[in-house]
């Protein structure tokens, strides 16, 4: 069983099942269900994670209402800082019979903007990850990023080559929401709930 009692309750809320280290209960991978991610009513354990911990300046917090999730803050590049991002908890999942993600999100803002969707595979900060950029509007929309459309990025090499295997989506470690795109300025995302839809 994956170790601690939070991060076994974070896989139950996720799946509805347990999940055993390494791998997902077959009735997740063969089922017709998606999986939803409800954030603010199932769903509140996801945290900030700032440049602040590389001596950064950015400010980004983390809010729950009853039915969503807001995230929202300011983006410096001073002192060699340029992002902030919100994470859920380390644990393992297994998303390889999953093709695509939607999620139901807006910007708090006013103005239309991008984020990054990240989905790690390690727990080493420069190992690669996967990510995928969407723009989201101040109306609440649907967004659906596919995965076949998924990059492989590094925080030290940046967006890597077609030939990059390692770390597939059998063994994601942590999902996430980064404002990482070279520019200053304040951002505001919400976010109802995301719903990860099965291969057909």
């Amino acid at each position: 069983m994956l170790a601690g009692s939070s991060v076994m309750f974070w896989l139950r809320s996720l799946l509805g099942t347990a999940l055993l280290a390494g791998a997902c209960s077959p009735s997740l991978t063969s089922s017709s269900d998606p999986m939803t991610l409800d954030f603010g009513k199932t769903l509140r354990s996801w945290k900030a994670l700032n440049d602040g911990v590389m001596g950064g300046r950015s400010i980004g917090v983390v809010n729950y209402g009853r039915k969503t999730m807001t995230w929202a803050g300011a983006v410096s590049l001073e002192n060699n800082g340029g992002f902030s991002s919100v994470r859920s908890e380390w644990g393992e999942q297994d998303l390889s019979a999953f093709s695509s993600v939607t999620m139901l999100c807006r910007t708090t803002t006013g103005e239309a903007d991008t984020f990054t969707l990240t989905m790690e595979t390690s727990q080493q900060w420069w190992m690669p990850y996967w990510k995928a950029n969407f723009a989201a509007e101040p109306q609440w929309k649907e967004v659906t990023l596919d995965f076949a459309d998924l990059k492989k990025s590094s925080a030290m090499t940046g967006e890597l080559p077609k030939l990059w295997t390692w770390g597939d989506l059998s063994d994601i470690l942590r999902i996430g929401f980064m404002k990482y795109d070279g520019t200053a300025g304040e951002f505001g995302l919400e976010v109802d709930w995301m719903r990860f839809n099965p291969n057909p």
